[in-house]
């Protein structure tokens, strides 16, 4: 299936951040952020914030292997998909007369294995189904991606979508764990400014997941989610930048101490962690412009070979 989605976007500074770049072809261009609004409407579906906690939290264990784990079975054996020519989908519960292949049934489904972040002893099945991986820039856990998607319970009751004309800017490793295993196999695309205020998008990741509560939300309520609730979400990935802070230095390289977090690398001690800042050492000069080489890449840059690349050295300029 090769099918573009054009995308309607207002032609608005306001909407516009200049952190967020894209590559097509030679060129190095900006594409529109939508904040607020975004904002707003992501704290309902995927984004982990502070939501209030539902009372008693239920033995995880138990909740996963006694009550969701065949309820997913259940779901995705009475259930089919349809996709239209730009992957948006369709849910429906399959008729017994009918010829529908289940989800279970998909040559394309696969499953990963996830412990769940907080009982070692529990590990779930993921659910995913790649219908498009995508033709451009690998996904990483710690880029921002421009996604579009929509989120049903397991009644098939919609709780959440963002149209492909309303796309969201996402940081992966701030969203619920399904997404943060699961994004991440995909690639982004290309996209055209069309000069009208449209872009083209082309080539880029589609697919969806069914994840059980405890790599969702578990015993918290986001408002049309109760505790408790697997999730079913369809997806693409339109752009992904992979450099979120400009600064010529990937997000999966501003990990420095490899722990796969980069919320706790902050070279500097400024309070701004290394994937948000521009200037990593506080050295007075941006990270990009400590490219003695030249090559665009800071990180292989060590002028008094200490160990330590200029952008990470204050000593050196």
């Amino acid at each position: 299936m090769q099918a573009n989605s054009i995308i309607r976007l207002p032609n608005n500074n306001r909407y516009f951040d200049k952190h967020h770049k894209l590559n097509l072809k030679s060129m190095t261009i900006r594409i529109l952020a939508i904040i607020s609004l975004s904002m707003f409407l992501m704290a309902s579906s995927c984004k982990e914030d502070e939501p209030t906690p539902e009372i008693p939290i239920k033995d995880r264990i138990e909740q996963y292997n006694n009550v969701e784990k065949d309820s997913i079975e259940v779901y995705m054996k009475t259930h089919y998909y349809v996709l239209d020519a730009q992957y948006n989908v369709t849910i429906d519960t399959i008729d017994p007369a009918g010829s529908h292949m289940s989800i279970w049934d998909d040559p394309n489904l696969q499953i990963l294995q996830v412990t769940d972040p907080n009982e070692d002893n529990l590990v779930y099945d993921l659910y995913y189904i790649p219908f498009r991986i995508g033709d451009s820039k690998q996904i990483h856990k710690m880029d921002k991606v421009l996604m579009a998607y929509k989120g049903w319970l397991l009644n098939n009751e919609v709780f959440d979508e963002r149209i492909d004309n309303l796309p969201v800017w996402t940081e992966i490793s701030k969203v619920i764990k399904a997404w943060q295993e699961v994004i991440p196999n995909f690639k982004d695309g290309t996209y055209i400014d069309n000069g009208d205020g449209t872009f083209t998008f082309s080539g880029y990741g589609a697919g969806m997941l069914i994840t059980p509560s405890g790599l969702g939300y578990y015993q918290f309520t986001q408002n049309k989610i109760p505790a408790y609730s697997p999730l079913v979400f369809s997806f693409k990935t339109f752009v992904n930048d992979d450099d979120i802070d400009n600064d010529h230095v990937k997000n999966i390289d501003e990990d420095i101490d490899q722990d796969g977090n980069v919320f706790n690398d902050d070279t500097d001690q400024d309070k701004i962690y290394n994937i948000y800042d521009s200037d990593d050492d506080g050295d007075g000069i941006s990270t990009k412009d400590e490219d003695a080489n030249g090559d665009g890449d800071p990180t292989n840059d060590d002028s008094d070979g200490d160990g330590t690349p200029d952008y990470l050295d204050a000593d050196t300029h």
